[in-house]
């Protein structure tokens, strides 16, 4: 894996806030620690986007989506994150990099609010 396909990304939920101590000590009883981590509000602007690069690097998809699960990563976003991570290796290479992509909105998606807008 990549080092962007191995990424942890979490979404949290409105309510829900990334403690990194809390993190840092699973992590590492997990035999790891983050080399980096970056957060932003989530597009609603009501949650938290998490994504951290972890070392040593995670050698599956299922690792990935254990350590997103482990760091409190929406439960119904890693259901289906497992679903993709069981059909990883037989995917095109361009699906496998996009496998794990937390909630962007489709640049489409806007040009219809805005015609509903007028």
């Amino acid at each position: 894996m990549t080092r962007e396909q191995a990424a942890v990304k979490l979404d949290l939920d409105a309510g829900a806030t990334f403690d990194s101590i809390e993190a840092a000590r699973l992590l590492r009883r997990a035999g790891y620690r983050w080399e980096s981590v970056s957060q932003r509000r989530s597009p609603s602007g009501k949650g938290w986007h998490v994504v951290l690069y972890i070392v040593p690097r995670p050698r599956s998809p299922f690792e990935v989506v254990a350590l997103q699960l482990l760091l409190g990563g929406d439960r119904n976003r890693e259901a289906m994150q497992l679903h993709r991570a069981r059909n990883f290796q037989d995917a095109p290479r361009f699906m496998r990099d996009a496998w794990n992509v937390l909630y962007q909105p489709h640049v489409n998606r806007y040009r219809h609010l805005k015609l509903g807008a007028v």
